[in-house]
């Protein structure tokens, strides 16, 4: 089989809908408490990311990602502006971390959008509140193939830096 690749080098699309966090489940026993809203979102982000690529086969070698998670404000919280904002500066560091959603957005790229989730040598995530719908931002890029290579040392000590 002939795999053609993207010309491209970068893809971004959104994924409408609540950001789910990372759950395992270790096919013994029942399955845990919102992994299977975690597989639908999955779902989405696989249909948004084949919509954004036009259908076009894997990357493979170092990929980037960068995410941002937008959660929709409970009905919960409360309506005043100024009361509003000391919630979301109090709720957006409590569970989920954006870490969860960002492993389960990995997972649904692979296969899809890049070969391996151990292809990924660079991430980033934020997660916000937003008052309008949720949704998640997802940006893919492949990198460049001078910035490093084989036999070049300089190139794999700038990477490696702690």
């Amino acid at each position: 089989m002939t795999e053609i690749r993207p010309t491209m080098n970068k893809v971004e699309f959104t994924v409408p809908g609540e950001p789910c966090p990372w759950t395992v489940w270790t096919r013994r026993g029942p399955k845990p408490v919102g992994f299977e809203k975690m597989e639908a979102w999955q779902e989405a982000i696989q249909v948004a990311a084949i919509q954004a690529c036009g259908g076009k086969p894997l990357w493979d070698g170092m990929i980037s990602l960068e995410m941002d998670f937008f959660r929709g404000i409970p009905a919960s919280a409360p309506k005043r502006p100024a009361a509003l904002k000391a919630w979301v500066q109090r709720h957006i560091t409590r569970k989920p971390d954006w870490l969860n959603y960002f492993k389960a957005a990995e997972d649904a790229l692979q296969g899809l959008v890049i070969t391996n989730d151990s292809h990924v040598i660079e991430g980033h995530g934020r997660k916000w509140y937003t008052q309008n719908e949720p949704y998640t931002r997802i940006k893919v890029q492949r990198w460049p193939d001078a910035r490093v290579r084989p036999g070049d040392m300089d190139g794999v000590e700038g990477l490696l830096k702690c």
